[in-house]
């Protein structure tokens, strides 16, 4: 699923807060069932469809995304806040593969909430997640919510397409709460490269109007784009291709409207969201490995 268009008329989110974790070293916590006897021939099987083979000296390693993003949960979220909304975005495979690491992450959050994943559509995943928690809190159900971001270097199989790795694990949690308009989630499949900076330049032109103090944060898929202006540009982590914009939302000035964008050269897929200011404090944990 690729979703395109504009908001839907309801609720708004606004950013409030960023949590971002970097993890470089061995598995945090418990990777019991990374190395699970089922695992193997789960994943033999699976990769056996496709006509590759088990990279066995992977097996077992890598970052469970449950342990490595529940700190950043807990840290963007207040015990007397509860949270209607949960919604996690990956591109590289979890390794224990076993869990539902949303529902895992989500009894992490005060109010027990709403919980899933979206996955396989790259960089693309975290806007479908983004848009998916606007159209929520759009209904009035959903006024404070949590997007998770994660990844992590371990694939125990042959990639049979061309797809970012990232060179070290980490996470970012963003609690969005109700806000003056909800979040505006852009997206354009199929667009060729060299439409790109025509394209994002006329959604960033749409998307602030007349608008002082814009935050502009570009995706490792963009890098600096000649012709898009912003009174801040700030690019993401290089290494992370799925968290390291995101991350980033932490570093912005505070009270600025913010667009974020990213483009997947593999998909085609152009992605653009615009998110209004709250009252966000910012965090930032990292862990050396």
């Amino acid at each position: 699923m690729f979703v395109t268009g504009p908001p839907t008329a309801g609720t708004g989110l606004a950013l409030r807060r960023v949590v971002h974790r970097g993890h470089a070293g061995p598995p945090l916590a418990d990777s019991a069932l990374a190395a699970h006897p089922t695992l193997r021939p789960y994943l033999t099987d699976l990769t056996a469809t496709r006509g590759l083979a088990l990279r066995e000296e992977v097996l077992g390693t890598g970052q469970a995304y449950v342990e490595l993003a529940a700190p950043v949960v807990e840290a963007v979220t207040s015990p007397d806040e509860p949270v209607d909304l949960l919604v996690l975005a990956y591109g590289v495979p979890d390794v224990q593969p076993g869990r539902n690491a949303a529902l895992q992450l989500a009894a992490h959050c005060p109010g027990h909430p709403l919980a899933f994943a979206v996955c396989d559509q790259g960089p693309a995943a975290a806007f479908t997640a983004l848009r998916l928690a606007a159209d929520y809190a759009a209904t009035g159900a959903c006024t404070r919510a949590v997007l998770v971001v994660a990844e992590q270097t371990a694939v125990p199989y042959a990639l049979t397409t061309q797809a970012p790795v990232p060179d070290r694990h980490a996470a970012v949690a963003l609690l969005l709460e109700g806000g003056p308009a909800p979040a505006d989630v852009r997206g354009h499949p199929a667009l060729p490269q060299e439409a790109v900076g025509a394209v994002l330049a006329a959604e960033v032109a749409e998307l602030t109007g007349e608008r002082t103090g814009v935050t502009l944060v570009l995706g490792p898929g963009l890098g600096a784009v000649p012709g898009v202006r912003a009174d801040e540009v700030l690019l993401g982590a290089p290494g992370l291709p799925y968290s390291g914009s995101w991350a980033r939302l932490a570093d912005g000035a505070p009270g600025r409207f913010v667009v974020i964008a990213d483009y997947d050269p593999a998909l085609g897929y152009l992605c653009v969201a615009g998110l209004e200011p709250g009252p966000r404090p910012t965090a930032r944990v990292a862990v050396a490995g």
